[in-house]
Formats: structure tokens, C-alpha cells, sequence
């Protein structure tokens, strides 16, 4: 056989080993290691998780406490524009007021017209028969308007003086300190968003009492009632007030009148026409108070063309009234806003491209320039409609303090910023960045935390026999785990959605209701105050 032929080896069997050795000390070594290590990364798992939940509880209270100052600041605006919204309403109704006693007169003009039309056989009774019904409807409007303004302006009136109280009411029951034994909406907020986000914490009472004070403090010498000067806040809100008014209340000269079939026809060296104006505003009367007044005037005009050292021009000669009427919501002293009210004083509307505003003073002649196209309709106006439109304002006006219109000189108080404080200097005028930061600190008791001991029931003392401890010692100053949090309100005009007409950047306002809240970084100062007032070394 072939397998036959191969030439044979002769093979040794491999010598047989056995094994042996000291696993078990190596084991006995290493499992309180691995115990340890194992205990140490839940310990700390548990610890850093507790401690994530503690700081999302802390944001949120701060941010949410911040939101609730945005809501105020939101709150002051709507309801500073809707006082201004009012005012005009105010001058509105005085101006229909003015047009309805300017219609009446009208009407009686055009009757006299028509009973000296009379006297023409068949045409002149039928004029005189439209002339009289026309007075009749002049004097029905006159009397519709005149009732209604004694339920509208007393209304409007009320309406100011609740707008007002409500701020002041509405950051009595937001405020920072407690109501009734009751913590401040801001406050009741906090707590409410820390048991929220961890029902085991609570806020620290020391940062909270501390912040509290702090933060009421540098608000309100932020924000105040007047802006904290009177005088000027009024003639702000003045300005926008006027600045806001309808075409009807600002100037109705081009108002249509039967009278009026032409301005002017001239008749050398004469000129004739008819002069219609008309118009109403707010402004100061002769006692420094705020009063809206209106006057309407209709004269027949003649002019003729001189010559002086001055010039040549159209002089005015001739003037005969046609109708007449004015109503004003001023005071105590007849005829004391009108006489005083040939010129009155505004606010330039200029861009406050610097701060303080480089604004000036502007003396505009009232009513549409009624006393200069129309004196003697206009002296009839003020002598005959001297009298106080809204009687039921100047009733009340012992009883609402600064916020009913009559007691506070005409406009009634609001919220705004302290223009003169250094704050608001350093910041050209916005406040968008440099309001009040509010601050709180949350704790968790540190033996809630399930850990080691609490969870697996391990000691983290070992026995005076052992030498070695299963588990490092995870401490917390105090007992507490804690998060300290930082948020601040803020004024941002989202210019894509709501551009500004003249396209310049909005400076934040309380009038604007564009306010919201933010968490900001706490800076090494505010560390330092946390640490000092938790006794942290």
C-alpha cells in the first residue's frame, strides 16, 4: 500500500501542565473598587440631576416672576394709550359740542335771512318756509349734541380715572412685597414654577427678602406716578394727545357750509368771500390747567387792497357773522381759557434723536385761526359759550384726587419713566436694557436626593472595624442644593412685523407695549452678594 511505503516518525506526547494562582485576591481587591466607583457615578448622576432640576426650577421662577413685570409694563401701555385715546374722545365730543352751538347760530342767521326774504311775493314765503325748517333741525341737533356730551364726557371721565386707579392697582397686586398676607403676584408666581419644576424645593427667604427690597426700590425710583415731575408729564401726554387728534377735532376749515358756494370773488380793488373756521385742541388756560376747548366761525369777509411801508396787500375791513359756537372743558372763571387763547403752546413733533430731546416750545394759533380770519365771530363765540361744558367733571373734582381730570389740572396722572435719572442718561434715553434684574435663589434639601444611602440604604460611615468606606461622602453646604437664577424685563420693537412709519429705531416706552422677559448671566458681583448672604464661605 502506498500509505505503507511512507517512511514513519515516531511522535512524543505533549507534556501535561496544570494551573494555579491568586484570582481571588485580585477579585476580593477589585469588586469594593468597581462598588465604589459604581456608587460614586450614581451618586453624583443623582446629585447632578437633582441639581439640573433645582437650576430649571430657579430659571423659571425668575423668568416667570420677570414676565409678570412684562405684563405690567405691557398693562401701562395699553392703558397710557388708551387715556390718550380718551382725551381725544374728550375733544371730540367738545368739538361736536362747538360745531352743534355753530349750526344752531347758522340756522338762525339763515332764518332772518329768509324773513327778510319774505317780503318777495311767492319765492320769498317759500325761502322763508326752508329757512325756518332749517332752524328748526339746527336747533334740534344743537340740543341732541349738547344733552349727549352730559352723558359722554362725565363717562369718558370715569373711564380716565379707572385706567388710572388700575395701574396703580394693578402693581399694588403684582408688587414684590406681600398683599394681606399674601405674597405679591411676581412672588406667588416664583414659588408657583419652583414646586412645579421641583415640588422638593423651595425658595431661599434670605435672597428673596433681600432682592425684594433691592429690586422695589430701584424700580420705583425707575418708574413713578408723573414720571416724577408733574408739570412735564403732562405736557408730554399733551403733545401726544394733540398729536393724535382726527382731522374733524384738529381743523374743520374746509368743512362745507351752504353759505359757502365760493371762498373768495374779487372785485378790484375789494375781495369778498366767506370765511369758515373751526378747530379744537388741548392746551393750558390762563391758571396753567389743561382744558380742551373748541370754536366754530362763519363770516362774511371784505377785504380791500392797500398799500403801507409794510407792503402791499388784502387788508381785512368788513366782517359780518354768520354763525358761531364754542365749548370748552376748562373751570371756575368765565371767559378764562378763551381770552387767554389767542395763541396756544405745544411741543414741536420732532425726532428724539439725542436724549434729553432738543425740544422746543411752539405757539400755534387755536380753532383753525378763528381769531384771525373771524375776530368778531369769535368774541361772539367765547362771550356766549363761556360757560363749563362738562359740569359733572368739575362736580367730582374734590373727590378722585390726581385721578380724575378736573382735580389733576386737566389730565389725569399716569406711569412713566424718571426722565431726568442718571440711569436713563447713561443709556441715551432706553431703558430697554437697564431695567431692574429681580434674582432668586432655590434650594433642595440635600437628604431628598435618592442617592446611596436613601435609595440603596448603604451608610456612608463605615464601622470602626472596616477600614474602607463603599461610598465617597456627597455633601452640600447648609444640607442645601442650590441654584441661584437672574432675569430681567426688556423692550424690543420687532421691526419686521411692526415697522415704524418714519422708519427709526422705538427707544423703550410705556406706551408701546412691546415688552417681554429674558434670564441673564449672574456676574461675579452678584455671586459674591448670593454667597454673603447664604453664609458660604
Amino acid at each position: 500500500m502506498l500509505f505503507n511505503a511512507l517512511p514513519r516518525y515516531d511522535c512524543q506526547t505533549a507534556p501535561e501542565y496544570s494551573e494555579s494562582g491568586q484570582a481571588a485576591l485580585f477579585a476580593t481587591i477589585l469588586i469594593p473598587v468597581v462598588l465604589l466607583a459604581g456608587l460614586l457615578v450614581f451618586n453624583t448622576g443623582q446629585l447632578t440631576a437633582t441639581k439640573i432640576k433645582t437650576q430649571n426650577a430657579a430659571d423659571a421662577a425668575a423668568f416667570s416672576a420677570m414676565q409678570m413685570e412684562a405684563r405690567e409694563l405691557n398693562f401701562i401701555s395699553y392703558t397710557n394709550r388708551a387715556m390718550v385715546a380718551n382725551q381725544v374722545a374728550i375733544g371730540q365730543t367738545i368739538s361736536l359740542v362747538s360745531w352743534g352751538h355753530y349750526v344752531k347760530n347758522l340756522g338762525q342767521t339763515i332764518q332772518q335771512l329768509g324773513t327778510v326774504a319774505n317780503v318777495i311775493p311767492v319765492v320769498g314765503q317759500a325761502i322763508g318756509a326752508i329757512a325756518n325748517a332749517i332752524a328748526r333741525v339746527t336747533d334740534a341737533l344743537d340740543q341732541g349734541v349738547d344733552e349727549a356730551s352730559k352723558v359722554v364726557l362725565p363717562l369718558l371721565d370715569g373711564a380716565d380715572a379707572a385706567l388710572s386707579g388700575a395701574q396703580e392697582m394693578y402693581h399694588l397686586n403684582n408688587g414684590v412685597f406681600p398683599n394681606n398676607g399674601k405674597p405679591g403676584a411676581m412672588t406667588a408666581v416664583a414659588e408657583q414654577m419652583v414646586k412645579l419644576n421641583d415640588p422638593q424645593a423651595q425658595l431661599n427667604t434670605v435672597v428673596l427678602s433681600t432682592m425684594l427690597v433691592s429690586y422695589n426700590l430701584e424700580r420705583g425710583n425707575f418708574i413713578k406716578r408723573w414720571g416724577g415731575k408733574k408739570a412735564d408729564a403732562q405736557g408730554r401726554m399733551a403733545y401726544m394727545i394733540n398729536a393724535s387728534r382726527d382731522g374733524f377735532t384738529r381743523e374743520r376749515n374746509d368743512m362745507p357750509t351752504m353759505l359757502r358756494p365760493l371762498p373768495s370773488l374779487p372785485l378790484w380793488p375789494f375781495r369778498i368771500g366767506i370765511e369758515r373756521r373751526g378747530g379744537g385742541q388741548i392746551a393750558t388756560d390762563a391758571t396753567g390747567k389743561y382744558a380742551w376747548s373748541g370754536m366754530d366761525t362763519l363770516s362774511f369777509r371784505m377785504w380791500n387792497y392797500r398799500c403801507s411801508l409794510s407792503g402791499c396787500g388784502w387788508r381785512g375791513g368788513l366782517e359780518i357773522p354768520l354763525g358761531w359756537g364754542a365749548a370748552q372743558t376748562a373751570g371756575q372763571e368765565p371767559y378764562h381759557y378763551f381770552r387767554s387763547s389767542r395763541r396756544y403752546q405745544t411741543t414741536s413733533a420732532r425726532v428724539e434723536t439725542s436724549y434729553p430731546p432738543q425740544s422746543e416750545t411752539q405757539s400755534l394759533p387755536p380753532y383753525g385761526s378763528s381769531w384771525d380770519a373771524n375776530p368778531a365771530a369769535s368774541y361772539i363765540a367765547q362771550s356766549q359759550y363761556a360757560r363749563e361744558q362738562d359740569a359733572h367733571g368739575k362736580e367730582v373734582a374734590g373727590t378722585t384726587g390726581d385721578a380724575g381730570r378736573f382735580a389733576a389740572g386737566g389730565i389725569t396722572r399716569y406711569q412713566d419713566f424718571v426722565r431726568d435719572s442718571d440711569a436713563l442718561k447713561k443709556a441715551n434715553g432706553d431703558p430697554a436694557d437697564i431695567m431692574p434684574f429681580y434674582l432668586v435663589a432655590v434650594e433642595h434639601p440635600r437628604g431628598t436626593v435618592r442617592d446611596s444611602v436613601t435609595a440603596l440604604g448603604i451608610g456612608q460611615q463605615a464601622p470602626a472595624r472596616q477600614e474602607m468606606n463603599l461610598v465617597l461622602p456627597q455633601t452640600a453646604q447648609g444640607g442645601q442644593i442650590r441654584a441661584v437664577a437672574k432675569a430681567q424685563a426688556y423692550f424690543r420693537r420687532p421691526m419686521s412685523l411692526w415697522p415704524r412709519a418714519d422708519g427709526y429705531y422705538e427707544r423703550g416706552n410705556l406706551f408701546s407695549p412691546f415688552w417681554e422677559a429674558r434670564l441673564v448671566d449672574l456676574t461675579a458681583q452678584d455671586r459674591v452678594s448670593i454667597a454673603t448672604r447664604l453664609g458660604i464661605q
